[in-house]
């Protein structure tokens, strides 16, 4: 099984072109917040490429510009910072920004060795959305319905455990793994035994504290290593 992973909220980053749409406190407040870029994904993803030996494809722009985790196609695509931009210039945010990242994710995957990709999509959530507390750690998200995602998170969901038993681990929360997003549009693309496509979500209260989140890195790359193992001997 062949690993590539991804980060589609890496950054805050505002390219100097768009600087001006970013300029009031507003703006800079969501450019900080959850809203702005994903925090911690970008560690988790640097070091599950690093040991898994794993390409790494990571945004170099804020999801507030054009969110590369949404199909085109979507209203959520552009923030309410640039959806009243100009179409012209709407199109070229997509070509600029949402498109080589897209583009690069599945060039990772169709130039990995033969054999079955395991695309991994690292994300974190804020711990309380709408005023209630969400009771997941960890969320992995796939299609219940591929049986290799399906069995790869089976396998993850008892490494997980073994490493981490205190970890509120669950299948498909905080959000659908169905959903629009990356994965779900290179599910379309890749044959099932080709492409195994798992979201990683993780709560960013494991975040918060700089030592405990090296800890719990280390904690989910281990596992995952674990699963990969599992499977490939499976």
């Amino acid at each position: 099984m062949n690993p590539v992973v991804s980060c589609e909220h890496a950054t805050a980053r505002v390219p100097e072109r768009y600087a001006a749409l970013f300029a009031s406190a507003d703006a800079r407040a969501a450019l900080a917040s959850h809203r702005g870029f994903d925090d911690g994904a970008r560690a988790l993803a640097r070091d599950l490429s690093r040991a898994l030996d794993a390409p790494l494809v990571a945004a170099r722009a804020t999801r507030l510009l054009v969110d590369p985790n949404r199909s085109r196609t979507n209203r959520a695509v552009f923030s309410e910072f640039t959806r009243g931009l100009p179409r012209e210039e709407r199109e070229r945010l997509l070509e600029r920004w949402w498109a080589p990242h897209r583009d690069a994710v599945a060039a990772a995957v169709n130039e990995a060795a033969r054999g079955a990709v395991l695309h991994l999509s690292v994300h974190s959530f804020t711990p309380v959305w709408d005023g209630a507390e969400r009771a997941v750690d960890l969320g992995l998200l796939y299609d219940p319905s591929r049986r290799r995602e399906r069995a790869f998170c089976d396998a993850l969901h008892a490494a997980l455990a073994a490493r981490e038993p205190g970890w509120r681990v669950r299948r498909n929360q905080p959000y659908r793994g169905t959903a629009d997003g990356l994965t779900t549009a290179l599910r379309r693309a890749f044959r099932e035994a080709r492409y195994l496509g798992v979201e990683l979500e993780v709560n960013q209260r494991l975040v918060a504290d700089a030592g405990a989140w090296r800890a719990a890195r280390r904690a989910i790359v281990g596992a995952v290593a674990d699963a990969i193992s599992a499977a490939t001997a499976g």
